[in-house]
């Protein structure tokens, strides 16, 4: 949601956004639809601000959204729901025996974890803390080269 909120409706004459809009998500579950968000918030030419980091464009849906009071199952839409319609079995989930492939955040409650970046959060690859540090902006240049 966030890198099409941040293109529509700019129309160049410097006058603030007003139709910015999003789908009907809420309904669509109601409706037995699976419904999932993402985010292309890459840092490329078209949003130069993203990091490919998930739990944000949770925090941004959850905003923008409304998918709180009470949260309910919506942590699905960026976890299981996808990796569901992807057709990626043993993604998205926790389970015995899976891939010990997870985030562990400081947050105590989604209020918490919501509520601030949470960029000192401890990344698992295959049952393994990974390094912490991101990568310099300078290893990244690559990337913008388009």
């Amino acid at each position: 949601p966030m890198c099409n909120l941040y293109l529509q409706d700019r129309r160049g004459d410097k006058t603030t956004p007003r139709w910015r809009g999003v789908t009907l998500l809420h309904e669509m579950k109601a409706r037995g639809i699976p419904v999932a968000v993402a985010s292309d918030n890459t840092r490329d030419p078209f949003y130069a601000y993203g990091d490919l980091d998930m739990l944000e464009v949770y925090r941004m849906a959850t905003r923008i959204l409304h998918f709180d009071h009470p949260v309910g199952d919506w942590p699905q839409a960026v976890t299981s729901t996808p990796a569901k319609v992807m057709r990626l079995d043993g993604f998205g989930t926790l389970a015995a025996g899976g891939a010990a492939d997870f985030v562990v955040f400081k947050g105590r409650s989604w209020t918490e974890l919501l509520s601030r970046p949470e960029s000192d959060r401890i990344v698992v690859r295959d049952g393994r803390a990974i390094e912490r540090q991101l990568p310099d902006y300078a290893e990244l240049d690559d990337l913008m080269v388009g």
